[in-house]
């Protein structure tokens, strides 16, 4: 007899699984990363600033992944120590070296200094440890990095300026060959400058910026549709997740170290309350997926024609209240924001009572009737 296909591998499963656990935290970057600031896309770097999409969350082959880029790091590094070099890759707290700019909302990790290169053995470099597919690899050393991958030149030359470096290390891996490939490159500061600036832009931006592509279909828009993790609300309708950054009440601040802000409590807010949000939470308009038809600033609510033709309310709704006052037969309602007419103090006050939906209506035909029966309430 012919044996069952094996549909699932038990071990492979585990394996996954262990990874998955061993990086189980879906992580927010606490500000735009200086690996991402060579992203064409300024809306996709102020979606990922606001928390807009879902988070990440690591799964096994993921996981994997990330463990061999840190693996490639590491081997490479030590490449550089087996030539003579001397390879300084931690502050004096035994950390990876931190950069930031734009008071911490631009910040990111660099992989280290080092001296003795052949070429320049007295100066020292930043360096940038890369490995790659063949795809990638075959632009790299053809055309060099910066236009061979510009998001890894920019990473590098954002960090060879922000430490005030004149020269920069970038080395990298073949994945599928095991080539390596070095390129020292010039501090270009003019384009750092210049894409800090663009960065602090986009952390003061209160609406994200126009589309790369309208649509996502477009043959140009490749990346729109298969590569960016904020298609679902850029193009497919899907409402922001709720946080301060999502709020438009929330307002990152441009001192400390990645500071954010509540207009709507007048306070400063911890990373733990950003995340977490509060019971005022507005969306910022333009992250809602319809058209403002309707608000209230008194009452914090605003209401929004959906796509699809529904209407949605975002933000506190007043509650209807129904009231009784037997002395006068006389029903009449109020809303929950308004203030409890039994405590308007004198005598006719303390008549009122407070009834429900059903025995309002029922109350409210009866006195149109003139037939008043007692089991009403």
């Amino acid at each position: 007899m012919a044996e069952f296909p094996v549909l699932h591998n038990p071990t492979t499963a585990a394996i996954y699984e262990a990874y998955a656990k061993s990086r189980a935290q879906a992580w927010d970057a606490m500000g735009i990363s200086i690996s991402l600031l060579g992203e064409e896309c300024e809306r996709a770097l102020w979606y990922a600033f606001r928390w807009a999409s879902k988070p990440e969350v690591i799964d096994g082959l993921k996981a994997i992944t990330f463990e061999t880029g840190e693996i490639e790091e590491t081997r490479l590094l030590n490449a550089l120590r087996m030539i003579g070099c001397e390879v300084d890759e931690v502050d004096s707290r035994g950390k990876q070296y931190r950069a930031s700019a734009i008071a911490g909302h631009v910040r990111g990790k660099m992989d280290g200094k080092v001296l003795g290169l052949p070429e320049a053995p007295k100066t020292w470099h930043i360096v940038e440890c890369k490995s790659m597919k063949d795809t990638y690899w075959d632009k790299v050393k053809k055309h060099g990095v910066r236009e061979g991958y510009f998001s890894h030149w920019v990473q590098l030359n954002i960090y060879c300026h922000l430490f005030g470096f004149e020269r920069g290390l970038y080395i990298c891996r073949n994945k599928n060959t095991g080539e390596v490939y070095s390129e020292r490159i010039h501090t270009d500061h003019v384009e750092a400058i210049r894409l800090l600036q663009r960065a602090e832009r986009i952390v003061n931006y209160a609406n994200p910026p126009m589309k790369l592509h309208n649509d996502p279909k477009a043959k140009a828009a490749f990346k729109c549709r298969t590569m960016c993790s904020h298609k679902a609300i850029c193009h497919d309708g899907e409402f922001a997740r709720v946080s301060c950054r999502s709020c438009l009440h929330g307002t990152p601040e441009h001192f400390g170290d990645a500071a954010w802000s509540c207009a709507r409590w007048g306070k400063p807010l911890t990373l733990a309350e950003q995340k977490a949000g509060c019971p005022a939470h507005l969306f910022i308009p333009t992250l809602v997926p319809g058209e403002v038809i309707d608000s209230s600033e008194e009452e914090e609510w605003i209401l929004y024609t959906l796509r699809d033709g529904r209407e949605w309310r975002d933000g506190s709704k007043p509650t209807t209240r129904y009231w009784h006052h037997p002395e006068s037969c006389s029903v009449f309602t109020t809303q929950s924001n308004e203030a409890d007419p039994r405590e308007g103090g004198g005598a006719g006050a303390m008549l009122v009572e407070e009834v429900t939906a059903e025995q309002f209506e029922q109350l409210s035909k009866n006195y149109t009737t003139g037939e008043v029966h007692d089991d009403v309430y």
